[in-house]
């Protein structure tokens, strides 16, 4: 009887203990180890730069419930404006670029399409004077001035080859003269010739008669 009530009174000892021990022993590893809360804290959309949603759900969080209606701080709703504002006034400076890049655009599609005018014009006058001419100023048309030129043409020609004639006509007549001056010439250089022989015959039988004539006399 007394082991059984020994063999009690140390279970119930050592049981105690144990529990004791093991309090003592999770008490301290708490206070070595504090268990870590999860942070709930939100992200400042403002100070992260973050869009427009993220700053009116940051807003909307923040902001506290009375009945129906939710009530903002004054600084969050002053920084909110802010945000807004910048946003529109960096959209409109956005707009007003992309405005002028729009404006510069037409000018420039303007400028073209008038070069582009200019050109189809000066290409349809090219073309036109290709496909017509002028006659001593008045424009025709490019079959009339070939059939122009070819009768032109024909016509100098033609006077050419009447002239040709004509020259080789003339140019016989002249040959003819010239030749027949030269057998005027040499008969008159035969008569001239003879005519002073006879002369100086006639001169010379003269001469013997008025010697004789003269002998006589003495």
């Amino acid at each position: 009887m007394k082991h059984i009530i020994a063999l009690f009174l140390l279970f119930t000892f050592t049981t105690s203990f144990a529990k004791e021990f093991k309090s003592e022993i999770i008490n301290k590893i708490t206070q070595t180890n504090p268990p870590q809360q999860k942070s709930n804290k939100l992200e400042n959309p403002f100070e992260a730069k973050q869009d427009i949603d993220h700053q009116f759900d940051y807003l909307y969080k923040k902001s506290t419930t009375y009945q129906e209606y939710k009530v903002i701080s004054i600084s969050l709703y002053n920084t909110l404006k802010s945000s807004v504002l910048d946003s529109i006034q960096s959209q409109k400076n956005i707009i007003a670029e992309k405005n002028s890049s729009i404006s510069d655009d037409k000018q420039q599609i303007a400028s073209l399409q008038e070069k582009l005018t200019d050109t189809q014009q000066k290409l349809e006058k090219a073309i036109s004077l290709k496909e017509s001419r002028s006659i001593l100023g008045v424009p025709s048309s490019k079959s009339v001035f070939s059939t122009v030129i070819a009768v032109t043409y024909f016509t100098l020609f033609v006077l050419l080859g009447f002239f040709i004639f004509k020259y080789k006509q003339n140019l016989g007549i002249t040959n003819k003269a010239v030749k027949d001056l030269e057998e005027l010439e040499i008969e008159f250089d035969k008569h001239k010739k003879n005519s002073l022989k006879r002369f100086q015959e006639v001169s010379r039988k003269l001469q013997d008669e008025l010697n004789k004539n003269w002998k006589k006399e003495k």
